[in-house]
């Protein structure tokens, strides 16, 4: 396929103006001046001037320097951070809630990580070191058990079958360690107290499980770019 040279002045114009519309947001949100922005970047004010009025695109080198003075991640010059909708809580006992609807918030999350089958889970914990932080998991449409979940800490959820194989409802859906015993078989190991989170997580195969998907990233809602794979 083409692009003829009028439609790529659009497609460059367009991306251009959206990314300018964006830089004047950021320093809006940050509360800073476009002249204590021209100070703290070292730049005249007429640069910045021109990058906000869409009439000089921003390099990446610029990016960057922007991107450390405003505390954020360079691509976020050209492309706002992701908003979803907070739907679950993981409590001490590593078990998953859905947060009621009222108390339901819409958060941030870097563009990175953002897809459809992207889930968000904060860690109610008080008295702990991760209280309060985002988790965040993949949760694949076809494959749901993957290799790379073994030995981490993952979002996990008993398989149908499962169910019906034992007669009960199964481990609940979880956040916690998934541990191999060395013979196939996987144990589901409390994130605090190293223990069986309850009676139905020992001794477990790939098929017991309908999601076993690692932690993708962790981060403070209040330092976004803080993040820890």
């Amino acid at each position: 396929m083409t692009i003829d040279k009028k439609t790529f002045k659009l497609i460059k114009n367009n991306h251009i103006e959206k990314t300018e519309m964006l830089l004047n947001k950021l320093l809006q949100d940050k509360d800073m001046s476009q002249a204590d922005f021209a100070k703290k970047i070292d730049k005249d004010p007429s640069t910045i001037n021109r990058w906000i009025k869409n009439s000089r695109s921003i390099s990446w080198d610029n990016a960057i320097d922007i991107a450390d003075i405003l505390n954020i991640h360079p691509i976020e010059v050209y492309q706002p951070n992701q908003k979803v909708k907070l739907q679950f809580k993981c409590t001490w006992d590593c078990i998953i809630e859905k947060i009621e609807k009222e108390n339901q918030t819409t958060i941030k999350i870097p563009y990175e990580y953002n897809h459809e089958f992207i889930r968000a889970v904060q860690m109610d914990c008080p008295g702990t070191s991760t209280d309060g932080e985002i988790w965040l998991f993949d949760i694949p449409k076809n494959k749901k058990f993957v290799k790379s979940a073994i030995g981490r800490l993952c979002y996990m959820k008993s398989s149908e079958s499962y169910k019906n194989k034992n007669k009960k409802n199964g481990y609940q859906e979880c956040v916690a360690l998934l541990k191999p015993n060395g013979n196939g078989t996987f144990d589901i190991i409390h994130n605090h107290t190293a223990k069986h989170i309850n009676e139905h997580s020992t001794n477990l195969l790939p098929s017991d499980f309908e999601i076993a998907s690692p932690v993708k990233a962790k981060f403070d809602p209040e330092l976004l770019n803080f993040i820890n794979k």
